[in-house]
C-alpha cells in the first residue's frame, strides 16, 4: 500500500509540474469543457450559433456609457476546422458557399512578391486544414500571438510562432494576432503586438475565448473606440480576446445568412466608397472528424422509401 501511495504522489507531482510548464506557454480551455466532450458529433446546425443585431451597454470610468452594436458567431472548436481561402476579392464567392459555416478576416499582411499569385508577405504563421503557410516576416511571427485548435478539439490561445512541438499537437494555428486581453496568462516579454496603443474608432473582428471553451467571432459596429473595445470584451466575459486584421479589412460572412455586398464594403470602410482588398479569407468548416461521422451515419442509416 505504501508503495502504491508513493507511486501516486510521484505521478501527481510530475503531472503538476508538466501542467505548470505548459501553462506558461499556452492558455487552454477550461477542463470542464473537455470533460463534456460528446461521444458523437452534434448536428450541423449545432456547430455554430449566429447572434445578429446584438447590443451591449458598457459603462466607462467617467460615468458615461458606450452603446456597442455587434454581430457574432459562436462555434464549437471540437467539431470545426479552418481552411485557407486564397484569392483576391472572393467575398461574393464566399456568399454562396453553403458548405462553409463562415468566412472571416485573418492575420495582417503586406503586399509584396511571394506566395504565388497572391503577392503578399504574411505576418503570422498559418497551419490550416488545407496546408501550412509560414510568415515571411519571422520577427513579426515570433512577437505576436496565436489562436489554435488542438487535435483533441481544445481551443488554445498562446504567444509566438508555430514551433515543431505546436505543429505536432495542433490541427489549426492562426498566428500574427494582437492581444486585446488575456485574463489568465500575461504576455511574455517577447510579445510586442501588431498595433501598439490605438485610439481609432473602427470596425473590428475579435476572436474570443468564452468560459465554456467555445470560440466567438465578433464583428463590432463602426465607431468603437479601442478603450471601449477592451471594456466590451470584459463585459462579454471572454477569458481571452485576440484581434486579426482590422478596419476596412474586417470580414464576417455567413453564407446564405449574412452576405457581403457593396453596401457592406462601404460600411466597414467608414462610409468611404473604397474598400481594402483581401488576398485571402479564413474559411471555417465542419471538421474532417465531423464529416466522417456523418458519412458513417449515412451508410448505417436505414433507407427510406
Amino acid at each position: 500500500m505504501f508503495c502504491l501511495l508513493s507511486g501516486l504522489v510521484v505521478v501527481t507531482y510530475a503531472l503538476w509540474k508538466q501542467s505548470n510548464r505548459d501553462a506558461r506557454q499556452v492558455l487552454q480551455v477550461p477542463v470542464l469543457s473537455l470533460l463534456l466532450k460528446p461521444e458523437s458529433p452534434p448536428p450541423r446546425q449545432a456547430l455554430m450559433r449566429l447572434l445578429q443585431d446584438q447590443r451591449l451597454e458598457v459603462p466607462r470610468p467617467d460615468g458615461s456609457t458606450a452603446h456597442i452594436g455587434y454581430i457574432s458567431a459562436v462555434l464549437d472548436p471540437r467539431w470545426i476546422t479552418v481552411e485557407f481561402f486564397g484569392g483576391w476579392n472572393r467575398e461574393l464567392v464566399a456568399n454562396n458557399d453553403r458548405e462553409a459555416l463562415l468566412f472571416t478576416s485573418g492575420p495582417t499582411f503586406a503586399r509584396s512578391a511571394g506566395h504565388g499569385e497572391l503577392g503578399i508577405r504574411l505576418h503570422g504563421d498559418l497551419l490550416l486544414a488545407n496546408g501550412a503557410w509560414f510568415a515571411d516576416n519571422r520577427a513579426a511571427a515570433a512577437q505576436r500571438a496565436w489562436v489554435g485548435i488542438s487535435r483533441d478539439g481544445s481551443l488554445e490561445f498562446g504567444y509566438g510562432e508555430l514551433t515543431p512541438a505546436l505543429q505536432e499537437r495542433l490541427r489549426v494555428f492562426i498566428g500574427g494576432l494582437h492581444v486585446l486581453t488575456n485574463t489568465i496568462q500575461p504576455a511574455p516579454k517577447s510579445y510586442t503586438g501588431v498595433y501598439g496603443e490605438m485610439e481609432l474608432a473602427d470596425v473590428r473582428i475579435v476572436y474570443g475565448l468564452r468560459p465554456d471553451g467555445w470560440l466567438e467571432v465578433v464583428e463590432t459596429a463602426d465607431g468603437v473606440l479601442f478603450d471601449d473595445l477592451r471594456r466590451f470584451v470584459a463585459a462579454k466575459g471572454f477569458l481571452a480576446a485576440y484581434l486579426p486584421d482590422h478596419a476596412s479589412k474586417s470580414r464576417l460572412i455567413i453564407p446564405g445568412r449574412r452576405l457581403w455586398s457593396e453596401e457592406q464594403a462601404i460600411w466597414v470602410s467608414g462610409g468611404k466608397p473604397s474598400i481594402s482588398q483581401l488576398p485571402f479569407l479564413l474559411r471555417m468548416m465542419p471538421s474532417a472528424q465531423w464529416m466522417s461521422h456523418q458519412q458513417d451515419e449515412d451508410i448505417t442509416s436505414p433507407q427510406r422509401n
